[in-house]
Formats: structure tokens, sequence, C-alpha cells
């Protein structure tokens, strides 16, 4: 398989992904809690299950008031352009309220990725564990 082969494979299944991210973001509905995210690495942290259930927009999460899971994919780009990597994490929090607005923020320190929930006064509420990362 020629290099040109090998990265297009990669770049491809970003772009799917991705792709079910266009267009304009949903408001926000007043009974659920929202949660959006902001990544402090050169990396793309999206949504991916709520309570084990896979979502079709990988933007934000939006709950129900009350306890969740909330698991989140991280695509990082090491050094070079072959050394993707695709992470999970997971963070739990019980007690989401419904007209909340929270914050997903990932972090990392090196290689050690974290993500941070926070409220809307910046009060932080919880924390994933280390990222698992797999070679994209």
């Amino acid at each position: 398989m020629s290099f040109n082969s090998r990265l297009l494979i990669p770049i491809l299944t970003l772009a799917a992904l991705l792709s079910g991210c266009a267009g304009p973001m949903p408001k926000a509905d007043p009974s659920k809690a929202w949660v959006s995210f902001r990544e402090e690495s050169q990396g793309s942290l999206l949504a991916e299950k709520l309570d084990g259930q896979r979502l079709n927009d990988g933007r934000f999460f939006e709950v129900p008031p009350g306890a969740h899971r909330l698991d989140v994919a991280l695509f990082t780009n090491g050094p070079g352009d072959i050394n993707e990597e695709q992470c999970s994490a997971r963070i739990d929090f019980a007690n989401f309220q419904a007209g909340k607005h929270y914050r997903l923020v990932e972090s990392n320190l090196g290689e050690d990725y974290r993500a941070r929930l926070y409220d809307a006064a910046g009060h932080q509420l919880g924390k994933t564990q280390e990222f698992n990362c797999q070679p994209g």
C-alpha cells in the first residue's frame, strides 16, 4: 500500500465524520441541558454517546435533567500527518439541570489528554480520566 493510500483512509474517515456536523447548530431546548466543547490542543473533540446510545450530531450533547454518562471522541494530530490518534473518554455527572449550559474543555499535558466539565459560571463539576488513545 502506498503512502498516499495509507494517508487517504484516515482523511476520508475524518471527512465523513465531520460531514455529519455540517450546518448550523440547532437552538438549545430549554427543557434540556446543553453541553458544548472547547479544545485546547490541535485535536477535534466530538460527542459520541449519551448513556450508551450513539449520537447523530457530534458537536454537542443535549441531555434531559438528571444523571448522565457522556462518551466523547478526540481526534488528535501528532507530529507529522500520519500520526493521527483516535482517543475516547467518559464523564459521568449526576446533576444536569434543564436550561443550563455546560462546557466540556479538553486539555493536554504532552500526550496525556483530559476533559473537564464546567458550568456557565466556570465552576468545575467533573472530569474524565485520561483518554484511551489508539492510532488512527
